[in-house]
């Protein structure tokens, strides 16, 4: 939980910089689906990360939005629903491929939530939006290979 509390602090570093421009991706979000994901499976330990996804996105809306919770609440669905969806897939089927379709639907999921939200209709937000899910991808790649390698290691 260490490593993810850096990446919090990263994500937000990164929307410091870009604020005027863009939307930062949702590194926060990815990597704790992806440690969730890559480690033992146990309803204590996903318990765990929903707790702290939850305080990582109510502490991104107090930074930077006006609905405290909603982040949380986005980061606590989008984790359940990874969760569930995994634990229900037999071990021959977990792939980085099938992570990469459910951590990417649930970045997907919380960037149109957020879009629908806070955004006025228009080119620019939408622009926003479609830059953000973009600049998902090289993080959401780079987390599918470290699991590809992971996975190739352990056997899985």
């Amino acid at each position: 939980m260490i490593i993810s509390s850096f990446v919090w602090l990263l994500q937000d570093f990164l929307q410091v910089l870009v604020t005027r421009l863009i939307l930062a991706p949702e590194i926060f979000l990815l990597a704790a689906l992806y440690k969730l994901i890559s480690g033992p499976q146990s309803p204590r330990r996903a318990a765990k990360w929903i707790w702290f996804v939850f305080f990582g996105g109510v502490l991104w809306d107090l930074r930077w939005a006006s609905v405290p919770g909603m982040s949380g609440l986005l980061n606590v669905a989008a984790l359940a629903s990874v969760y569930w969806i995994w634990d229900r897939t037999p071990t021959a089927g977990r792939s980085a491929l099938l992570f990469a379709a459910i951590a990417g639907g649930a970045h997907l999921f919380s960037g149109v939530i957020h879009y629908l939200a806070w955004a006025l209709p228009g080119q620019a937000a939408m622009r926003t939006f479609a830059i953000q899910q973009l600049l998902m991808i090289p993080v959401l790649a780079l987390l599918c290979v470290i699991y590809a390698f992971k996975a190739s290691n352990t056997h899985v």
